[in-house]
């Protein structure tokens, strides 16, 4: 196994310094920028494990491939000319014997807030995959999951990584810029394998940064659009996934979710709506033990208890705020939800502390022995064909992942048009043809080059 390891290791620098050659090679075509910091992070004990392996601070280091808006896109001018980039991070997490090392890709967008001739400040937002050295197969597996000798916090060797901060910039001369980052990342698998209880973790890094600039082909752009493409939008998206309840049990669960949203554009890159969920977990089986009755048939996990082997116990159904950020084909959303439908809304081996097993729809709650009322749901969506999308979502409470699942839906965007006199009316926008608002025969003409051209990609393209 550690050979294997070794393997991957190596296949991993190559595909790095493989990266960096075809980058250099297109120089003179594509501006772009190369980075390297050193990296220093931090973990935050959220669970009695964590408490006892967590060895601060973690130390590592990240290269990364920045490419600075050029306008040939509607996005990035709605943006304020953002950066994009990938980067590549290692760092060694402090404990080499439970923890072990940890290595994630990811592309970012370094979004600017302020700009000077010898100072940026840009917030920096970013999602991707990592992957682990050590997981809880590979330490103590017999002492529990608190144990100093065991990792509860990773159980797969493949997770997600997601991050947020802000990044300072400090050009100086030729090209060349110190580089500051201060941040937030997340590690889990959403669930998919037990036990994941996830890193969080505090970073910070410092660096520098060369930039070249030639390009040959660069043109410049005409002004982007004056209003967003469409108006408002209907959204409606199936996903579903597996996941592991509980670590001993070594059984996977389906799971799914259907979505039906509305959101209207406030912003050339923000919406705000609303959403309504169906959620369906196939591992709430009949389990837990109250009051002297016990089932441990399916599971031994001890959340829930659930008495009867019923499918409607299966599905929740939930109202939520619905808050989307477009990235030109991306969209990035963040839900906050309250349960409207809820038949586990008493299944608690342990009656409430005021309202025993009759909970009202708002209450108090420990998130360590319950759900709770509320959930959130983080997602990305990317347009691949006319307004057909595919997603990846994670569900959690509060800091509690509970599904990962990956999906596929259909957006439904509508644009208002006037006509003859003042009328006015509603008619579904199609990004990937090229017919222009009747108001402004300006409005959507290409990005660059002779107005004739079939454009480049821009927002909604």
């Amino acid at each position: 196994m550690y050979l294997a390891e070794n393997q991957m290791n190596r296949k991993i620098v190559t595909i790095i310094v493989a990266v960096a050659c075809c980058c250099a090679v297109r120089a003179q075509d594509i501006p772009f920028a190369l980075k390297a910091s050193v990296y220093g992070g931090y973990i935050l004990p959220m669970t009695k494990n964590l408490e006892a392996v967590a060895t601060p601070p973690a130390l590592g280091g990240e290269i990364a491939v920045e490419f600075p808006a050029m306008g040939n896109y509607a996005w990035q001018r709605y943006w304020g000319m953002p950066t994009v980039g990938v980067g590549f991070v290692g760092m060694d997490l402090g404990n080499k014997a439970v923890l072990g090392q940890a290595f994630a890709l990811y592309p970012y967008l370094l979004v600017p807030i302020v700009k000077r001739d010898h100072f940026h400040l840009n917030y920096k937002i970013g999602a991707g995959i990592s992957l682990f050295t050590k997981t809880w197969n590979r330490c103590d597996t017999l002492s529990g999951v608190n144990a100093p000798t065991a990792n509860s916090a990773i159980g797969s060797i493949l997770n997600v990584y997601l991050m947020t901060g802000v990044n300072f910039e400090f050009p100086i001369k030729n090209n060349v810029s110190i580089t500051a980052d201060i941040g937030y990342n997340h590690m889990s698998n959403g669930s998919v394998l037990q036990p994941n209880s996830g890193l969080n973790m505090l970073h910070a890094q410092i660096g520098a940064k060369y930039t070249f600039e030639q390009c040959r082909h660069c043109k410049k752009p005409l002004p982007p659009a004056d209003r967003f493409p469409y108006d408002f939008s209907l959204v409606f998206d199936v996903s579903g996934c597996v996941r592991e309840l509980y670590y001993k049990d070594n059984r996977r669960y389906p799971v799914g979710t259907v979505q039906v949203s509305m959101t209207a554009n406030v912003a050339r890159w923000y919406a705000i709506g609303g959403a309504l969920h169906a959620f369906y977990d196939g591992a709430f089986v009949q389990q837990g033990t109250r009051d002297g009755v016990s089932y441990t048939q399916h599971t031994h996990f001890g959340r829930y208890f659930i008495p009867d082997e019923n499918v409607a116990n299966k599905f929740r159904a939930g109202v939520a705020i619905d808050n989307e950020f477009i990235i030109g084909r991306l969209t990035a959303y963040l839900q906050w939800g309250v349960y409207v439908y809820d038949p586990l809304h008493n299944a608690n081996p342990e009656p409430h502390t005021k309202h025993g097993y009759n909970r009202p729809m708002f209450y108090t709650y420990d998130i360590d022995k319950e759900d709770g009322w509320n959930y959130f749901r983080l997602g990305l969506r990317c347009r691949v064909w006319d307004n057909l999308f595919v997603s990846v979502n994670l569900k959690t409470h509060l800091q509690k992942a509970e599904m990962l699942t990956f999906g596929i839906g259909y957006q439904i965007p509508f644009t208002r048009i006037r006509e003859a006199g003042a009328r006015q009316r509603y008619i579904v926008y199609h990004p990937d043809k090229t017919r222009q608002r009747p108001e402004n025969q300006n409005q959507w003409q290409p990005m660059g080059g002779d107005s004739s051209e079939a454009p480049h990609f821009s927002i909604g393209r």
